[in-house]
């Protein structure tokens, strides 16, 4: 295995996680982010199931736990401010082993986790890349360029690794009819509970309480558009979509400034028959992006990181993109199917039906409540069952 070269294409969670297990397989690994430092777009992320396996057999649980963010009270209102339901989301997780936690933190933990033989090069674009039978010859956009017995794509759902080796996002982009926002609000802000969401039909807004950190914001809500607005127009853009909404909601976009970062996209699932072009595989979002409903993108990176690395550190040859890409798909087109299904009934589509909905919420004990969504969730976790983590002798990480 000696003297094998792997470029990782995207420092997310995916990419630093293949780097930390191919490095102890044996291959020398460089990962390559234009972006100029570690992203922390998306703000926050969960980790369960599979996710927690992989990155228990990293030795990392601990400091995940340590890192996971108390978002337990959970206050449903109308735009009106009335009170759709509490639920206390924090027995949920407990229940689960299911971590929230900032995007950046997770990002931290895994880079600081990356031993000497990793190289990170920060500002790098890949320009293009020819292959062959043995090898992948990559052309990086300051003009010089490598040979890699393997390039993993995993830059996330606009993967720029797809389009150069599969093709236009047009063809394995999947739109689920609606878009998300999300920013930071200011420090002085404050909320009742943990979470506090105000559900309308057709759109959501979702605030979190992150300790001293502040109080960031996500909304989501139905849309057909493929790309979202450049940044410059972005509050405008939420202002109008939101208009009529709590004034709660209109506060807080009325106080973004016009260089406040915030995040919007599309919210797609990515399909693709074949994860891997010769040898080129992708990775996480890139191959097989979920749904914001799913709450299982990261999670899944994670995996798939574990068992391409598994893959490749048992038989070095492109056959072992075949079997990554075998142990991973059943579970993952089901959690596909799941996330199409629940973003049906994310957002009600008609005063009707959002009114139905919250009376039923309302109406229904507590306890049944929580029930209902354990076994939802416990439902999600066995669908990651599917996917095959063993190590290269056959176990599975404990």
């Amino acid at each position: 295995m000696s003297g094998k070269r792997i470029l990782v294409s995207g420092a997310g969670m995916g990419g630093l996680c293949a780097a930390w297990w191919l490095s102890r397989g044996g291959y020398e690994v460089t990962i390559v982010e234009q972006a100029a430092g570690l992203r922390d777009e998306g703000y926050m992320l969960s980790v369960s199931g599979a996710g927690c396996r992989v990155i228990e057999a990293m030795g990392l649980l601990p400091r995940l736990r340590q890192a996971a963010l108390p978002i337990n009270r959970n206050l449903y209102l109308d735009a009106r401010g009335r009170t759709i339901m509490r639920l206390d989301h924090g027995k949920l997780l407990t229940q689960l082993d299911h971590h929230v936690l900032l995007r950046g933190d997770l990002a931290d933990i895994l880079y600081q986790s990356l031993d000497d033989t990793v190289t990170l090069q920060l500002g790098t674009k890949i320009s293009s890349l020819q292959q062959d039978v043995r090898g992948v010859d990559v052309q990086f956009g300051d003009g010089h360029s490598r040979r890699f017995d393997y390039v993993i794509g995993a830059d996330g759902f606009r993967s720029e690794m797809r389009r150069l080796v599969f093709g236009p996002d047009a063809d394995f982009c999947h739109h689920l009819g609606m878009q998300a926002a999300a920013y930071w609000i200011d420090g002085t802000t404050a909320l009742e509970e943990d979470m506090v969401a105000f559900a309308e039909p057709r759109r959501m807004s979702m605030y979190y309480q992150l300790g001293a950190r502040g109080v960031t914001a996500l909304h989501i809500w139905k849309s057909d558009l493929a790309t979202a607005p450049g940044p410059g127009a972005r509050k405008a853009h939420l202002l109008g979509r939101f208009a009529g909404s709590h004034q709660r909601v209109i506060e807080s976009l009325t106080r973004l400034s016009a260089t406040s970062p915030v995040y919007m996209d599309a919210l797609m699932q990515v399909h693709l028959p074949d994860w891997h072009r010769g040898r080129v595989v992708l990775l996480g979002d890139a191959a097989h992006c979920l749904a914001l409903s799913n709450g299982q993108g990261a999670s899944m990176a994670l995996a798939g990181a574990y068992c391409l690395a598994q893959q490749l550190a048992a038989d070095s040859s492109p056959a072992a993109l075949s079997r990554y890409q075998q142990g991973m798909q059943h579970g993952i087109e089901a959690l596909q199917r799941r996330g199409r299904n629940a973003a049906r009934l994310y957002l009600p589509d008609s005063a009707w039906s959002y009114r139905l909905r919250n009376w039923v919420m309302g109406a229904m004990p507590k306890s049944m409540l929580l029930n209902y969504f354990i076994k939802s969730a416990q439902e999600e976790l066995h669908m990651t069952d599917h996917i095959q983590l063993r190590q290269a002798d056959g176990r599975a990480p404990s």
